[in-house]
């Protein structure tokens, strides 16, 4: 199966194309308020890098979040236009699971570990989560406040670890509190999202059934609210 995936949940934006789970090109860029543009224009760089058709890709990927709103909201409202203009099935991956899967994926993180993967929420929060070695969530996508991220790690995935399993940690922006750091990996592709990373999860959802992936049900996780509030209708007149 060829997929396109797409990843613009944070100020790294990035494209990748697949052949089965073989990876033919990618593009990465880092422009937060660019994702509407940038986005398209690094597929089309992916798929060149892969020597790939537009017409090739029978399935497509994106990063649902969470992350920035507006990153989030381009990205799955751009792999729906793809995907539904090829009538091909689409995947969403969540952002923070990405990257925990990555950090399997390379081997930095061990069958039995337990990853919690952060993302930089905004407002002094972080957006945490933690997956084992499966892709099962241990701990579901959440906002915390930021001083309080480490305490909450170390009392919830930290303190239910398996028989002979570590405490890892993977997101750049973990990387700025002490109590962390003796738990944090680091990589480019673990440290934010990457299009490589959800690509590959999504592969293996596919492998399980491409019919059961409509584009129209892919929604984004955001997780926290977003900002801006619909304003109340004042009613006739």
């Amino acid at each position: 199966m060829r997929l396109l995936a797409i990843s613009t949940s944070t100020p790294r934006g990035s494209a990748a194309v697949f052949d089965g789970d073989r990876l033919l090109g990618a593009s990465v860029y880092t422009d937060l308020a660019g994702h509407a543009e940038r986005i398209f224009l690094a597929a089309a760089e992916a798929l060149a890098a892969a020597g790939a058709a537009a017409a090739s890709i029978e399935a497509f990927a994106c990063d649902i979040g969470p992350g920035s709103f507006t990153g989030v909201r381009v990205g799955v409202a751009a792999a729906k236009g793809m995907a539904l203009g090829r009538g091909a099935p689409l995947a969403g991956v969540g952002s923070l699971e990405a990257m925990a899967a990555d950090a399997f994926t390379s081997g930095r993180a061990g069958p039995h570990d337990l990853v919690v993967a952060a993302l930089d929420a905004k407002k002094q929060e972080l957006f945490l989560a933690a997956f084992d070695a499966t892709g099962a969530v241990c701990w579901a996508p959440r906002h915390v406040p930021r001083a309080e991220a480490a305490a909450l790690v170390l009392a919830g995935p930290g303190a239910s670890l398996p028989p002979g399993g570590l405490l890892r940690v993977v997101g750049e922006v973990a990387a700025e509190d002490p109590a962390l750091a003796p738990y944090l990996l680091r990589a480019p592709s673990f440290d934010l999202p990457d299009a490589v990373a959800v690509g590959r999860v999504a592969l293996g959802r596919l492998a399980a059934g491409a019919d059961r992936f409509d584009p129209e049900l892919v929604e984004p996780l955001y997780v926290r609210p977003p900002d801006a509030k619909p304003m109340a209708s004042s009613g006739p007149g």
